[in-house]
């Protein structure tokens, strides 16, 4: 394609050669002088670069983590999706340090939560204080000293007639149930096991209830005695105590005490939480670390080289997987000059024919240009400009060579 265009400058230059000769002839000879005229309208002449088809999308993916390849789940050639797993190597330990900080978060959160409850326990207490004596507070403390009150007025006032009679009657009562167990037990107590018979056992039962019978009807006799008169009446001070504090509401040592509780868990929570935020993040580095043991398509597409066999190292200095979008293509030019960018812009037609398939034309619009120049070879600046083409062909392959017309 060079050859054709540097043909067509040197015919060029040899036609305005011959024309320079052929004018000074004419002058010398005495012919008369032309009279000038504008001369015709030349359009703008194409623009032709060399180029490679491309591919609209493509990828040249590495593995994050190294070691050794555990699976290698694709081959050249093999349909993808988009975050499909391409690749994975061993993750045994990456999976052990989820696992791992899992459950720290786990336990971090569950002292943040048993703090932030200590936290509100003592603030509750805190505002309790705070709200002084509640009214069913007093009257619960008041109630509890007239009960106070009655039990004593009881214990020193001793038995009543009623009672009394009643224990009376209890002991003449279990006092006959042992004269009659008595009688039975005489009966028997000759014959063979009677002494351990069941009349025995009735004479014992009857006895021990006429000695306790007799035992609270002596005592009701006796009056109230003082050990348990002191006891109801250390009960009444108790009762008394209450219902003064009650009434007082808190004091303000406690409520400083229930301040310094609510501080102390306020910080306690804030150290919690700092710990869970901590092992939170723990768990996503570790979850990162694991999902790095993955290679996955960033898009759908084709897997067009594979560098990697299960079993091997993970390769480096060099791409693991290269996908690319093998259903759309692009023409990238190679060496358009600074002169040939500088007249072409985005949305201008082109024309594209291939080396490989000489007897195809096909058609496109330019879609971006590089801003950015670069060095080839032969230390000319050239620039990328990419075309995009209205109909793609099957026949289309990665890198195939082409050359592209632009029509300023």
């Amino acid at each position: 394609m060079r050859r054709v265009i540097v043909i067509a400058i040197i015919v060029l230059a040899l036609g305005g050669t011959a024309y320079f000769v052929a004018t000074n002839n004419n002058k010398a000879a005495g012919s008369p002088a032309a009279t000038p005229q504008a001369g015709p309208v030349v359009a703008d002449t194409a623009i032709t670069a060399e180029a490679e088809v491309k591919p609209l999308k493509s990828a040249e993916l590495n593995l994050a983590s190294t070691g050794l390849v555990a699976e290698v789940l694709v081959a050249e050639g093999d349909m993808v999706k988009h975050d499909q797993v391409l690749v994975r190597v061993e993750s045994k330990r990456q999976a052990a340090a989820v696992t791992q900080a899992a459950a720290a978060l786990g336990r971090a959160k569950s002292a943040q939560a048993r703090s932030v409850a200590a936290l509100a326990r003592a603030n509750a207490a805190l505002a309790q204080l705070k709200a002084g004596p509640r009214p069913e507070d007093v009257s619960t403390a008041i109630a509890a000293v007239k009960v106070a009150e009655a039990e004593l007025a009881r214990s020193q006032a001793g038995a009543d007639t009623t009672a009394l009679a009643q224990a009376k009657a209890n002991m003449e009562k279990a006092a006959r149930a042992v004269q009659q167990a008595q009688a039975a037990y005489d009966r028997v107590k000759d014959t063979p096991f009677g002494s351990i018979g069941p009349d025995a056992l009735r004479l014992e039962q009857t006895t021990i209830d006429y000695e306790a019978a007799k035992t609270a009807w002596e005592q009701l006799v006796l009056g109230p005695r003082e050990v348990d008169v002191n006891v109801v009446k250390a009960r009444l001070t108790q009762a008394q105590a209450a219902l003064a504090q009650a009434q007082a509401g808190a004091r303000p040592e406690a409520i400083a005490a229930a301040e310094a509780d609510v501080a102390a868990a306020a910080a306690d929570t804030k150290s919690f939480e700092a710990d869970a935020a901590s092992a939170d993040a723990a768990l996503k580095q570790a979850q990162v670390a694991l999902a790095d043991t993955e290679l996955r398509s960033p898009f759908d597409g084709t897997v067009v080289t594979l560098n990697v066999k299960q079993g091997e190292s993970v390769p480096v200095g060099s791409f693991a997987v290269r996908v690319a979008d093998l259903s759309k293509w692009q023409i990238e030019t190679k060496d358009l000059t600074e002169q040939g960018v500088a007249r072409i812009k985005v949305g201008i037609p082109a024309d594209i024919r291939l080396d490989a398939l000489p007897n195809t034309k096909l058609t496109g619009k330019v879609t971006r240009i590089n801003n950015f120049g670069t060095i080839n070879t032969t230390k000319d600046i050239v620039y990328r400009a990419i075309v995009t083409l209205d109909q793609s062909d099957e026949r289309l392959r990665w890198n195939m060579t082409a050359s592209v017309t632009i029509k300023p």
